[in-house]
């Protein structure tokens, strides 16, 4: 197990990630084989306590010469290959539970396609790992990841009931936007909704300020926690307070070190 080098922080530091479309095969097999990926955690703050609550993590991808690759479309390109795709994600998780800060919930993304590799039915590995964390001082939250096509939204639907049933809470993204998942009966079996200020604030102030309303008065009803992501400013987080939602992350906060790899 090595820390990541001076170089590599460097490199996440200076570039928003280079694309893995761009390289040849060697090169992103490279990157799997020899474990070049690590982790990042985002704290997740209660807006009215201004206090850390859990932590949410994410994936980070390098290469030999510390290049660092846009994590997003590194899974977009292992969807061409979901064996790779599965193994990679897997993988991530285990070191994601692993080096987890010790206090605090612990959100982790999902990719809906890499979790149904591993099968649909409560011996899923995904589903094995996650439940033995269940129950237990540290909170596990999963984040589905979609497509946002309407065979994920049913797919996403299988993995909540399962994730459910081994003791797992579950988060759902972009709730309320054009390009995010939403069905009714999601948004009741979820633990937490997320969607990003930014984009929110991107449509008029009467459209923003009336799906938040929309969105917190429910979520208080059933008893789901909102999350505002992409909070960047001092003037974003006012902002959040004044939705009223739960909780914020951003880069207005500071993040923990990138892990081991």
């Amino acid at each position: 197990m090595n820390a990541i080098n001076r170089a590599e922080i460097r490199a996440f530091m200076q570039s928003r990630g280079a694309d893995p479309y761009e390289l040849v095969a060697d090169d992103v097999l490279d990157i799997i084989l020899a474990r070049r990926f690590g982790i990042e955690y985002q704290p997740i703050i209660e807006v009215q306590a201004c206090e850390v609550v859990g932590y949410q993590a994410s994936a980070r991808f390098w290469t030999k010469d510390q290049q660092c690759l846009n994590s997003g479309k590194m899974f977009a390109y292992l969807h061409n290959n979901p064996l790779m795709l599965y193994y990679v994600d897997l993988e991530m998780k285990k070191m994601q539970i692993e080096h987890a800060p010790v206090t605090g919930w612990l959100m982790l993304n999902l990719d809906v396609d890499s979790f149904f590799e591993g099968g649909d039915s409560p011996d899923n590995p995904f589903l094995q790992m996650f439940k033995q964390h269940a129950w237990s001082e540290r909170e596990l939250v999963v984040n589905l990841v979609t497509n946002h096509q309407i065979a994920d939204a049913y797919k996403s639907q299988r993995v909540i009931e399962l994730l459910q049933q081994s003791g797992t809470g579950v988060a759902l993204e972009d709730v309320g936007l054009r390009w995010g998942m939403f069905s009714l009966s999601a948004f009741m079996d979820a633990r937490v909704i997320k969607f990003s200020g930014p984009e929110l604030q991107g449509l008029n102030e009467v459209a923003a300020q009336s799906t938040v309303d929309w969105l917190v008065s429910a979520a208080r009803r059933i008893g789901v926690q909102i999350i505002m992501d992409g909070v960047d400013s001092c003037e974003q987080f006012e902002w959040a307070k004044r939705m009223g939602v739960d909780c914020v992350q951003g880069n207005l906060f500071a993040k923990q070190d990138v892990q081991v790899r």
